[in-house]
């Protein structure tokens, strides 16, 4: 099994191994916890499922489930429920529920014929359970500092914090679990998988850890209708977030469109620039770029070859590469300046303009070069010297070449990011 393999059967033996405890310790009070508190539990299974089945894919790739891990979390610091019996259940319990509720959603979404990806579902369990045990641990007899729920003495706001902390420490732990995946699946740094995770849902984190603190808060006066009305800030949260990434990916789609213009008028071969696009992201990543910074270094990425448009006479195979130095600048910069034109891409046109640059006037003269536009340079000689082609003998055939203008024309921190993102970790 690879490394990816292992990484991932590591998250999955984590959340049977809760699962599996949680029914060594709960099964006991199982029963009597369904007895007494039946539509406490069909209603979080319900929340937790229906969350599950509308996940939302963040535009790095990244999967969500803002809903279900907010029902989940509040299901761990629910304490009085107005109209119903104080939910006080062991954390074996609220782990079960969690599992359930995630079980039938994976049994619609294959149904459905979605993608289940159990490892999503194995750290979200992990988080629920962490939430929980950190709930029910403390000085406040065998209750823990769930118990302070119920203590009038407690201050509000301590309890809150307290819920709060435990929610996010639940919340992060699903980040890290599902980001050891992820960096491991795409070959990237682990670190910088974890913080473009947490940059780029910050709102989404922010309220599925006030959501769970506030159906608690709520549940004491208005019942089970807590659920719904506590969750309802963080849906308007998720559906904005669906809607941005759907906007961006239409803006993607939108540029990738007028990056084949080059292509459609025979000036670069069929896929180079998505291809060269593709390189420089992966190649960002490993490197460890902001999420903002890779954004734009995408997008100028696409549209680093919009310049050909105005040669009279088509560079053979489009590859820039090839041509001389002042061609190379005069194609950046008219690329740059078709894109200023629509007046929203001045950093794109930036990292374009700047494409062509050696890495000798970083290095000699310091001259100021961003990282993107490097990166763009060494991922297009790339797809040049391989002919787009991903077979070791061209794979290795570009390396060499590019390896001769290592520290002249390329910076050799983005050729070591290529190099790895090329052959995977351990292979470099």
């Amino acid at each position: 099994m690879g490394r990816m393999g292992r990484t991932e059967a590591f998250v999955l033996s984590l959340g049977a191994a809760a699962v599996a405890w949680s029914l060594l310790t709960a099964m006991p009070q199982l029963a009597d916890a369904a007895a007494a508190h039946s539509a406490i539990l069909v209603a979080f299974v319900l929340a937790i499922a229906a969350g599950e089945l509308f996940r939302v894919r963040m535009p790095s790739g990244r999967v969500a489930a803002p809903v279900a891990t907010g029902s989940g979390i509040a299901l761990a610091v629910l304490g009085p429920v107005h109209g119903h019996a104080v939910f006080d259940v062991p954390t074996g319990v609220v782990t079960l529920v969690a599992a359930m509720g995630l079980a039938l959603a994976m049994g619609v979404r294959a149904f459905l014929r979605r993608s289940t990806e159990w490892y999503l579902v194995a750290a979200r369990i992990v988080g629920v359970g962490i939430t929980a045990i950190l709930m029910r641990i403390g000085p406040s007899d065998s209750q823990g500092v769930w118990g302070w729920q119920l203590d009038d003495d407690r201050p509000a706001w301590l309890v809150a914090i307290v819920m709060m902390g435990s929610a996010a420490a639940g919340l992060y732990a699903d980040v890290v679990l599902t980001g050891l995946v992820r960096a491991h699946r795409k070959h990237l740094p682990v670190l910088a998988t974890w913080r473009e995770e947490l940059e780029e849902a910050q709102a989404l984190t922010l309220s599925v850890v006030a959501a769970g603190p506030l159906v608690a808060f709520l549940a004491p006066v208005i019942g089970l209708v807590a659920l719904p009305l506590g969750l309802l800030p963080m849906v308007l949260t998720n559906v904005a977030v669906r809607r941005y990434a759907a906007n961006r990916a239409t803006y993607r789609q939108t540029i990738a469109a007028l990056s084949k213009l080059t292509e459609v008028a025979g000036y670069t071969p069929a896929g180079h620039a998505s291809r060269v696009a593709a390189r420089s992201v992966s190649i960002a990543r490993t490197i460890g770029l902001h999420t903002d910074e890779i954004q734009d270094l995408e997008y100028a990425a696409l549209l680093h070859d919009l310049g050909q448009v105005g040669l009279r006479t088509p560079i053979p195979d489009g590859a820039t590469v090839m041509a001389a130095p002042d061609d190379q600048r005069r194609i950046a910069n008219e690329g740059a300046r078709i894109v200023r034109r629509t007046e929203v891409l001045d950093r794109v046109a930036d990292l374009m303009e700047r494409q062509t640059t050696p890495f000798r006037h970083v290095r000699e003269w310091g001259e100021q070069v961003p990282m993107a536009s490097r990166i763009i340079k060494v991922a297009n000689a790339f797809d040049d010297f391989s002919h787009g082609r991903n077979d070791p003998p061209s794979v290795d055939a570009a390396l060499e070449r590019i390896n001769l203008g290592l520290g002249y024309e390329y910076d050799p921190e983005v050729v070591e990011a290529l190099v790895r993102s090329v052959r995977g970790p351990g292979r470099a």
